[in-house]
C-alpha cells in the first residue's frame, strides 16, 4: 500500500512539473517569431505546431501557424510543392476562423492570400468575401487605426476584382481610397490605378472592334440557342463554330454554359480544354498587366477539363493524343509532362492511324528533350563552376551570324548578341539604350511578360528602373530564347527624336525562371562620323554582345 501511495505521489509531482514547464501561447508565438526573424523558418513552424497541439482550441495558434507555413511557400520554386503548402496554409486559417469567426487577423491573411495566389488555386472568391467582410467591419469601427487597415483591405480587394474582370468594382474601390485619404500617396496611387484600368478598358474595346463579325453559320446557331438555351448539343455546335472561326473567348463562354447544363458531356470538356489551350498559347498582351497569372490559370484550367474528359472516356485515343500533346507542351509547373508521355505512348501502341502515331512520336521526342533540358538546368543551377556546367553552355552555344546592312538606312547601331541558355520557360530579356550619364533613352526590345506587366514584373530590375516603362508597347514582343539575336537602333529616343552625337550605352539584361539565372551586360559606343565596333564576351547567359555603329553612308 505504501509503495502504491509513493508511486502516486511521484506521478503527481511529475504531472505538476509538466504543467509548470508548459509554455503559454504568447511564449510560443514569441519563440516562433524569433526563429523566423533569424532565418529559422522550419523551427518557427514546428514551434507553432507544438502550440497547436498544446492549445487545440486557440484560433490565434492556427493563425500564426498558417502565417509561417505561408512564408515557407514563398521561398519555394516547385509549383506542385507550392500548391500543397498553400493548401495547408489555408487549412490553418480555415481552422482559425471556424474557431473564431471574428478573428480579423486570420480573415485578413486568408483574404489577402486568396486574391493574390493564382486563380487556379481556387481561393479567389473566398478571398474577396473575406476582404468585403473586413471592409464592412473597418468602415464601422471608431478605432483610428481602422482607416489604415481599410485602405490596405481595398488595395487587396482590387486585385481580386481585376482577376474577376470586375473593373467597375475595382475603380469604385480606388475611388473609396481617394475619398478616405485625399492628398496622400495612397490617393495618388489610386488615381494612377484608375487611369490604368481606363486604358485597359480602351484597349479591350479596340480589341473587340477588331474582331470579325459573326459568320452566317454562327448567327444561325445563336438564333437556335436563343430558342433552346438548354440544348447542350446546340451549345457545343455553336462553341465549335466559334472555335473554328478563331474566336476562342466566345467558344469558352458557350462551352462552359454547356457544361453547366450537362456536367458529364465528353465533347464539351474535350473542346473546352482545347479552346483554353489555344488562348493560353496566343502570347502575352495587356491582360497580363491586370492579372499576371492570366495565362497560368488558363493552362491549369485547360488541363483540368481534359482530365475530366479522360475520366469520362479513358479509352478515347483521340482525346489521349490531345491531352498528351498539350501536356508535354504546357509549362513545367503544370506538372503534366509524365502524364503527357504516358498518353502519347498509349497512342503509339494503339490502332490509331499512322499519321497520328507519327505525331505522337514527334511529341514524345519533344517531351524527352524537355526532360534532358531539365537535367542540364539542374547542372548549371546547382554546380555553376563545374566542368559539366561549362560543357552544357558549350553545347548550347549557337554560332553568331551577321546582319545585312543593305536593308537599313544609315546611321544606325546594330546590336548583336547571343543568349546561351534555355530553361523550362523562355527567359525575360530587355535591350535598351542609355546616354553616357546613365539617363534612359529608349527600349529597343523587351519580352512579352515583362513589357505588358510593367511595374508588376520583377524579372528585369535594371531595365525597369531605367525605363520606368516609358513607351514600351511598341517594342514588346514574343519572348526570345536560346540563340543569336540582332536588333537595330535607328538613333531615335523614346519620343521619336534623333539623338545627338556622343557616347551611348547599349544594355542587355536576361532573367531565367525557374533556374533563377540572371545576367546583364553593356557596351559603350560613340556616335559620330566614324564607324565603331565594341564586343563584350563575358559570362554564359549572354556570352557574346557586339555593338556596331554604322555612320551615314556606311556599310
Amino acid at each position: 500500500m505504501k509503495v502504491l501511495v509513493r508511486c502516486l505521489i511521484i506521478l503527481a509531482i511529475i504531472g505538476s512539473a509538466n504543467v509548470v514547464q508548459s509554455k503559454t501561447l504568447e511564449e510560443y508565438i514569441k519563440d516562433a517569431k524569433n526563429y523566423q526573424s533569424s532565418g529559422k523558418l522550419e523551427q518557427a513552424i514546428s514551434t507553432m505546431e507544438e502550440a497547436v497541439g498544446e492549445y487545440p482550441n486557440s484560433s490565434m495558434a492556427y493563425t500564426y501557424l498558417g502565417q509561417f507555413i505561408g512564408m515557407q511557400a514563398q521561398k519555394m520554386d516547385d509549383f506542385s510543392e507550392i500548391s500543397k503548402v498553400i493548401d495547408r496554409t489555408f487549412d490553418m486559417w480555415d481552422k482559425a476562423i471556424s474557431l473564431d469567426p471574428n478573428n480579423f487577423t486570420a480573415k485578413f491573411h486568408r483574404g489577402g492570400w486568396g486574391v493574390s495566389v493564382p486563380e487556379f488555386i481556387g481561393k479567389l472568391e473566398l478571398g474577396i468575401n473575406d476582404l468585403e467582410f473586413l471592409i464592412n467591419v473597418f468602415e464601422q469601427s471608431p478605432d483610428p487605426d481602422a482607416k489604415e487597415q481599410l485602405v490596405s483591405a481595398y488595395h487587396l480587394l482590387v486585385i481580386g476584382y481585376q482577376k474577376q474582370g470586375e473593373f467597375q468594382k475595382a475603380k469604385q474601390s480606388w475611388e473609396k481610397v481617394i475619398e478616405m485619404a485625399p492628398g496622400t500617396e495612397y490617393a495618388d496611387g489610386a488615381k494612377r490605378n484608375i487611369n490604368k484600368i481606363v486604358l485597359f478598358e480602351e484597349w479591350q474595346s479596340q480589341r473587340n472592334k477588331r474582331k470579325k463579325p459573326d459568320s452566317p453559320t454562327i448567327t444561325n446557331l445563336k438564333e437556335k440557342v436563343q430558342k433552346e438555351p438548354d440544348n447542350t448539343g446546340l451549345l457545343i455546335e455553336l462553341g465549335k463554330a466559334y472555335f473554328d472561326a478563331g474566336n476562342y473567348e466566345e467558344a469558352e463562354k458557350v462551352l462552359k454554359g454547356a457544361i453547366s447544363i450537362d456536367s458529364s458531356n465528353l465533347n464539351a470538356y474535350k473542346l473546352l480544354g482545347l479552346t483554353l489551350g489555344k488562348i493560353a498559347m496566343e502570347g502575352y498582351d495587356q491582360r497580363i498587366y491586370m492579372d499576371t497569372d492570366f495565362r497560368t490559370n488558363l493552362v491549369f484550367e485547360s488541363m483540368k477539363f481534359l482530365d475530366k474528359a479522360v475520366t469520362l472516356a479513358p479509352e478515347d485515343i483521340e482525346l489521349r493524343f490531345l491531352r498528351g500533346a498539350l501536356g508535354v507542351n504546357f509549362p513545367f509547373f503544370v506538372g503534366k509532362l509524365e502524364q503527357g508521355i504516358d498518353d502519347l505512348n498509349m497512342v503509339v501502341k494503339s490502332n490509331a492511324p499512322d499519321s497520328t502515331k507519327a505525331e505522337a512520336l514527334y511529341w514524345l521526342g519533344f517531351a524527352y528533350q524537355k526532360k534532358a533540358l531539365s537535367q542540364w538546368i539542374e547542372v548549371v543551377s546547382k554546380y555553376p563552376d563545374s566542368k559539366a556546367s561549362q560543357i552544357v553552355f558549350d553545347g548550347l552555344h549557337p554560332g553568331v551570324k551577321r546582319v545585312d546592312l543593305s536593308k537599313y538606312r544609315t546611321p544606325i547601331v546594330v546590336i548583336d548578341f547571343v543568349l546561351g541558355l534555355t530553361d523550362e520557360l523562355a527567359p525575360q530579356t530587355a535591350v535598351w539604350i542609355e546616354d553616357r550619364d546613365g539617363k534612359f533613352v529608349k527600349t529597343i526590345y523587351v519580352s512579352g511578360f515583362s513589357g505588358y506587366a510593367k511595374e508588376v514584373q520583377v524579372n528585369l530590375p535594371r531595365w525597369a528602373t531605367s525605363s520606368e516603362f516609358v513607351d514600351v508597347d511598341g517594342v514588346t514582343g514574343a519572348s526570345i530564347d536560346l540563340g543569336h539575336h540582332i536588333y537595330v537602333w535607328d538613333l531615335k529616343d523614346s519620343s521619336d527624336r534623333k539623338v545627338k552625337s556622343g557616347e551611348y550605352i547599349v544594355k542587355v539584361e536576361v532573367s531565367y525562371w525557374p533556374s533563377m539565372q540572371y545576367q546583364s551586360v553593356s557596351a559603350t559606343i560613340k556616335l559620330g562620323r566614324k564607324e565603331e565596333r565594341k564586343v563584350v564576351e563575358e559570362g554564359n547567359l549572354i556570352p557574346y554582345l557586339e555593338v556596331k555603329y554604322v555612320p551615314k553612308g556606311g556599310k
